[in-house]
C-alpha cells in the first residue's frame, strides 16, 4: 500500500482517467449455489494517466476545485467519461491456491492468475442538479448489496459493514436512507419506523404476523423463486483472533508492484519517497525506513538513502524475486483506439495570428471531440491575420499550462509580441516540463524554439514544405492550410497531417522520454 501510494498512482490527472476497484472482495452466487470471491473493477476509456509532482504541487493552489470542474466540463461538454466494468473471479474451491491471502485487503490478485472478465460498461452523461442534496448527501454503504452478491470473510469488509452503516447514521440521522439520493428508486415495504428526520408516512401495523395480515413478508417467496441465495458456508477449525501467515507476508506484492513499473515511474516512487523522508529531523527514522526499503528493492534504497543521507544499504534485507505483472504500470492502459475526447487544449493567440490555420486546427480539434480554449494576452477581444476580432476564453495571466493536457501556438504576427511576454513562455516551458504535448506552425515554431533552446529537440526549418516533425511530443510544421488539413481526418503517428500527429501524442498523454532522457532537468519552470 505505501509503494502505491507515493507511486503516480496517487496523484490521478482526472477522475476521467482515474481506475476505479474495490479493495475488498465480495461473493457471486450463481443459479446452482455455487459461490465464487470477486473483486470489481473500472477501467477509464481514455487511459490511465497522473499530475506530475510539480504539477499536483501547483493545481492544489491554483484550483483546490479542479478535479471537480474537469469532470463537468467534460459531461457538459458531451465527451461523456466512460469506464469498462469488469470483474475478477475465483471459485470458492481454489480460495487456498495463491501465495498470498485472497481476502486481505492490502494484496490485489494478479491479472496472469486471475483474468478480468468484461461485463458491461459505466457511463457519466449528466451532473448533478443541486450539489449539496445529490453529492454531499449522498451515503455508501459496503453492506448494500443485490441479490446474488455476498459477502465474504474480509475482515476488512467484514468491519465496513458495520462502521459504514454507524458513520452514516451518525453523519446523516437514522432516517439516512430515506434521503431522496439514498433511497431506492423503486420502492420497497418494510418495517422501519419512527426516528429523527423520518420522511414516510406509513399505514398499518409494524410488524408480522398481525390480525389485519397486511404487509406479509415477501423473502421466502423470492428465495423459494432463486432471486435470492444464501450461501451455506461450512465452518470448522479454530475461531481465533489472530491472522494466517499469507497475512503476515508484506514484501513479496510490494516487489512485484516495483518490478513492473516504468523506468519514469519508478523514478518518481524513489522521488516521492524521497521527498517525504527529507522532510524528518529524526534520522533514526530514516535510517528505518531505508532498511525497510531494502526488502522491497535494494538499488531503490540505495538511491533513497544517497538522496536523503542516510547509510548507504549494502544488501537487500529480502531478495527480489524479480516477477513482474503487464498490468501494473499505467502505461498498460493506453486508450484501445488513440483518442483525445474531452482533452483541453490551450490556444496561444495575440493580435495577428494565422486565422486560416487556427480555425483549421480548433476544428479538427472540435471534430474528435475535444475541448480547445483560446488563451489571448487579453480576455477583451484579439485581431487575427484577416483583420477580424475574436473572444479569447481567458488571458495569460489569468490560467497556467497546468490547467490543459496540451498547448498550440499557431503562425502569424503576434509569434512577435507573445515573444517578448515571460508569462507565454513560461506557459511553454511548464508545459514541456510537465510532459505535454505542444504543438506549433508557422512562426509558432520559432517561439517555441526560443522558449526550449535545447539540444536534443528538433523543429520543423523548411518554410516551403508542410511536413511534421516530432520530437519528444513536440510537432512542428512551417506550414498549415487547407490541404494540410485534409491529412487530419483520423489520429495516428507518422506520414500524416500536422493534427493528425499532435492529436496521437495527445492521446498518449505525456512523453516521459523527456524526463528519462535529461531533457526536463534542462528547462526551468
Amino acid at each position: 500500500m505505501l509503494m502505491w501510494v507515493m507511486s503516480d498512482r496517487a496523484i490521478p490527472k482526472s477522475y476521467r482517467t482515474m481506475q476505479g476497484f474495490g479493495v475488498n472482495t465480495y461473493t457471486l452466487i450463481n443459479k446452482s449455489g455455487d459461490r465464487f470471491f470477486v473483486k470489481f473493477h473500472f477501467d477509464p476509456e481514455l487511459g490511465v494517466d497522473s499530475l506530475t509532482w510539480d504539477e499536483a504541487l501547483k493545481i492544489s493552489g491554483q484550483d483546490p476545485d479542479f478535479h471537480r470542474k474537469d469532470l463537468e466540463a467534460a459531461i457538459k461538454s458531451g465527451a461523456f467519461p466512460k469506464w469498462n466494468f469488469s470483474i475478477q473471479v475465483i471459485p470458492d474451491a481454489n480460495e487456498h491456491d495463491f501465495e498470498f491471502d485472497i481476502l486481505d485487503a492490502t494484496k490485489l490478485w494478479p491479472e496472469e492468475l486471475v483474468p478480468k472478465i468484461s461485463i458491461g460498461e459505466i457511463v457519466l452523461n449528466r451532473v448533478v442538479d443541486e450539489y449539496f442534496t445529490e453529492t454531499e448527501q449522498v451515503a455508501f454503504c459496503t453492506a448494500h448489496v443485490i441479490p446474488g452478491v455476498g459477502f465474504s470473510d474480509d475482515p476488512l469488509l467484514q468491519g465496513r459493514n458495520f462502521s459504514y452503516f454507524d458513520t452514516q447514521i451518525t453523519r446523516l440521522g437514522p432516517n439516512w436512507q430515506e434521503l431522496p439520493i439514498n433511497r431506492p428508486v423503486c420502492p420497497v415495504m418494510n418495517f422501519h419506523r419512527d426516528g429523527a428526520m423520518r420522511h414516510k408516512i406509513s399505514k398499518g401495523p409494524n410488524y408480522w404476523p398481525n390480525r389485519f395480515e397486511t404487509v406479509p413478508p415477501v423473502g421466502e417467496t423470492f428465495k423459494s423463486q432463486g432471486h435470492v441465495t444464501e450461501y451455506p458456508q461450512r465452518m470448522h477449525g479454530v475461531k481465533r483472533r489472530v491472522r494466517t501467515a499469507k497475512f503476515q507476508e508484506h514484501f513479496s506484492q510490494a516487489q512485484l508492484f516495483y518490478n513492473s513499473l516504468c523506468p519514469h515511474e519508478k523514478q518518481h516512487v524513489i522521488d516521492a519517497l524521497s521527498f517525504e523522508l527529507n522532510k524528518l529531523e529524526e534520522m533514526d527514522i530514516v535510517e528505518k525506513m531505508i532498511e525497510r526499503f531494502t526488502n522491497i528493492d535494494l538499488d531503490m534504497a540505495q538511491k533513497i538513502a544517497m538522496n536523503v543521507g542516510g547509510t548507504m544499504p549494502s544488501a537487500a534485507g529480502k531478495a527480489n524475486h524479480g516477477k513482474k505483472s503487464a498490468f501494473l504500470s499505467q502505461e498498460a492502459y493506453k486508450p484501445s483506439e488513440p483518442t483525445i475526447k474531452s482533452r483541453k487544449i490551450a490556444i496561444l493567440v495575440g493580435d495577428g495570428f494565422d486565422a486560416v490555420g487556427y480555425e483549421a486546427m480548433k476544428g479538427a480539434l472540435l471534430a474528435h471531440s475535444a475541448v480547445p480554449v483560446t488563451i489571448g494576452t487579453r480576455r477583451s477581444r484579439v485581431k487575427n491575420s484577416l483583420g477580424k476580432d475574436i473572444q479569447p476564453d481567458l488571458h495569460f495571466e489569468g490560467d497556467r499550462s497546468t490547467g490543459y493536457d496540451a498547448i498550440l501556438i499557431p503562425g502569424g504576427a503576434h509569434v512577435q509580441s507573445l515573444a517578448k511576454s515571460g508569462r507565454v513562455i513560461h506557459w511553454i516551458r511548464e508545459a514541456f516540463g510537465h510532459c505535454k504535448t505542444i504543438g506549433a506552425f508557422g512562426e509558432g515554431v520559432d517561439l517555441v524554439k526560443a522558449a526550449l533552446p535545447l539540444t536534443g529537440l528538433k523543429f520543423a526549418e523548411d518554410g516551403s514544405s508542410d511536413a511534421v516533425v516530432r520530437s519528444y511530443a513536440v510537432v512542428t510544421a512551417r506550414s498549415y492550410s487547407t490541404e494540410s488539413a485534409k491529412a487530419d481526418l483520423s489520429i495516428q503517428d507518422g506520414d500524416t497531417g500536422f493534427m493528425s500527429n499532435f492529436s496521437f501524442y495527445l492521446s498518449q498523454h505525456r512523453c516521459w522520454a523527456r524526463e528519462t532522457d535529461g531533457l526536463v532537468s534542462q528547462v526551468a519552470f
